[in-house]
């Protein structure tokens, strides 16, 4: 009779560590995956919270140039820069340079990155121009303050009353409105429409 007891102690004992083994085995390892899983989830949610924290509506940027000038821009989308906070990415972008000493220079494009230090900006997709009656668009704008000069390049059309050019570059210099026409290969002119 007591061996007969001590048998049904080892099957028991034989059963239950199988059954302790087989769970551990198969159920535990998946719960402890799955939270793996769970934190990785997470982890990922924070990263694209974290992106999309850069995205500022609506903005504004004033600022005074030399001699009581005004450099105005603004867009409806910007996100910063991760790596360079003072560059800001903006979309649908307009901006405008009032200069005391001639009329309002008005700039839109589908983009710009701006630089906050020093206002460097720099314009792409479907920009245009205005001034005045002059009517310029481009695929690139480089607005660079320190050399007072504006670069539009790449598919350039410029328009006024009677005249339409094509050209691949022209710098604009802020202070004398002085204007140089390229084009970027020598042997190419460029092209001088008159309308009437």
């Amino acid at each position: 009779m007591l061996n007969k007891t001590f048998l049904q102690l080892f099957l028991f004992m034989v059963v239950f560590l199988i059954s302790f083994f087989f769970l551990k085995i198969y159920f535990i390892k998946k719960n402890i995956t799955n939270t793996s899983k769970n934190v990785e989830t997470i982890n990922n949610e924070k990263n694209l919270n974290e992106k999309k924290s850069n995205l500022i509506y609506n903005i504004e940027y004033v600022s005074e140039l030399k001699d009581g000038d005004f450099y105005v821009i603004s867009s409806e989308f910007a996100e910063i820069i991760h790596n360079k906070t003072e560059l800001i990415k903006m979309k649908k972008v307009i901006a405008t340079i009032n200069l005391n000493s001639s009329m309002p220079i008005k700039i839109y494009a589908d983009n710009a990155i701006y630089n906050d230090i020093n206002n460097n900006t720099n314009f792409y997709g479907n920009v245009l121009m205005t001034y005045n009656m002059h009517i310029i668009n481009s695929d690139n704008l480089d607005l660079m303050f320190e050399k007072n000069l504006v670069v539009l390049s790449n598919n350039i059309i410029y328009k006024n009353l009677n005249t339409k050019l094509e050209a691949d570059k022209i710098e604009v210099n802020l202070i004398t409105k002085s204007s140089k026409i390229f084009m970027n290969n020598i042997s190419d002119t460029v092209k001088i429409i008159n309308i009437n």
